[in-house]
């Protein structure tokens, strides 16, 4: 049996934490030095050792509970971070936000002229 009032709330700062390791993982690997420093850091900014916050995954991920609006959260905060910018002179002056569209080619010497292969 399960309802809204069995909800619970999603602490946003261990979210944002989450987010946060797992974009150094995939930036810098699972067991490279410098991912290893920038995880050591995260962990310390949030106030986590790295065995409380494998505890605090392991409970999210034991309780569907938890692990529901957990994912949701870190989906939405994920699309947050890749919605291009908001220019919010756009809507008055009717122009796209600058820097979203597309972008010009500039033309190349052909190859045989010693340009790009």
């Amino acid at each position: 049996m399960s309802g809204c009032s069995g909800e619970v709330s999603v602490d946003q700062k261990f979210v944002d934490l989450y987010i946060e390791l797992r974009v150094a993982e995939i930036t810098y690997g699972k067991d490279s030095p410098m991912g290893r420093l920038v995880r050591q850091d995260a962990l310390k900014a949030a106030g986590y050792t790295r065995e409380q916050f494998l505890a605090k995954t392991d409970e999210i991920l034991n309780d569907e509970r938890q692990w529901v609006p957990f994912q949701k959260a870190v989906n939405a905060r994920i699309d947050t971070l890749l919605a291009p910018p908001v220019n919010p002179n756009a809507a008055a002056e009717n122009t796209p936000a600058k820097g979203n569209g597309p972008k010009k080619l500039k033309p190349q010497m052909p190859a045989h002229k010693g340009g790009v292969h």
